[in-house]
């Protein structure tokens, strides 16, 4: 009788999940810029939803179907690459995962009021009532101070991950700059704009690379993290002894 050996075992679990967090990463960054883009362009006042409820009710939905997509992705690629970091990345891991959590939930919600506020612009109720039911929902503080801090923590996320897997050695520095982009836009730049919207590519090229070096690992280094640091450590010195080489011989 034939023993299985343990690494052939573990090898189609490893790869897998290492696919789903990098699948997870990238594409719910490219799923937010995709809803972005759909989304009709709103300062969410409750006469402008109704409004845009009545004339662009399949883009509002089609926005939210995305949006909660994006963040059942999210919730894999966040939870899976923190686990990669590390030493130094590891507790900066632990926060983004927290984090990335939290704005996934925050986006959820956000699609569920815009459900919401469609199913009652198409409802038979009067138009003033509708709108006054969107105005006593935007003017919640209740509301506000449960969903907004939600959202805010999506954009923490896509700062701290880069972040942390720098730290841990696994990233590039321009990985951490690109997140720090988008964040920089989310908060300096408010509104629809052109720079705006590249606000949601810099976050996506930000996450699409570190999806890509979960993707270089292989099933060893997926299963032990610390392997995967220590194995970029050494190139990195590898490459710094071979440039000081090179100079000495000029």
């Amino acid at each position: 009788m034939s023993a299985t050996h343990p690494r052939l075992e573990n090898h189609a679990p490893a790869a897998l999940h290492r696919r789903l967090t990098a699948i997870g990463l990238a594409g719910s960054a490219l799923l937010v810029g995709a809803a972005s883009l759909i989304a009709p362009a709103n300062t969410g006042g409750p006469e402008e939803l109704y409004t845009i409820g009545t004339e662009s009710a399949a883009r509002m939905t089609a926005e939210a179907y995305l949006l909660t997509l994006s963040s059942v992705l999210l919730v894999f690629g966040v939870i899976g690459a923190a686990r990669l970091a590390t030493g130094r990345g590891r507790l900066a891991a632990r926060i983004a995962a927290g984090l990335g959590v939290l704005g996934a939930l925050g986006h959820v919600a956000y699609s569920v009021f815009s459900l919401i506020a469609l199913a009652l612009v198409d409802s038979d109720l009067p138009r003033a009532t509708v709108i006054t039911a969107l105005e006593a929902i935007d003017a919640s503080a209740g509301v506000g101070l449960m969903v907004l801090p939600l959202i805010l923590a999506y954009a923490l996320s896509v700062l701290v991950l880069p972040i942390a897997l720098h730290r841990a050695g696994l990233v590039r520095l321009w990985v951490v700059g690109l997140a720090a982009a988008a964040v920089l836009v989310e908060v300096v730049v408010p509104g629809t704009s052109v720079l705006t919207n590249a606000k949601y590519l810099f976050a996506f090229v930000a996450m699409a690379a570190i999806a890509v070096r979960i993707l270089q690992l292989d099933d060893e280094q997926w299963r032990d993290p610390a392997l995967a640091g220590v194995q970029r450590s050494r190139s990195a010195s590898s490459t710094s002894d071979r440039g000081a080489r090179s100079g000495a011989l000029k």
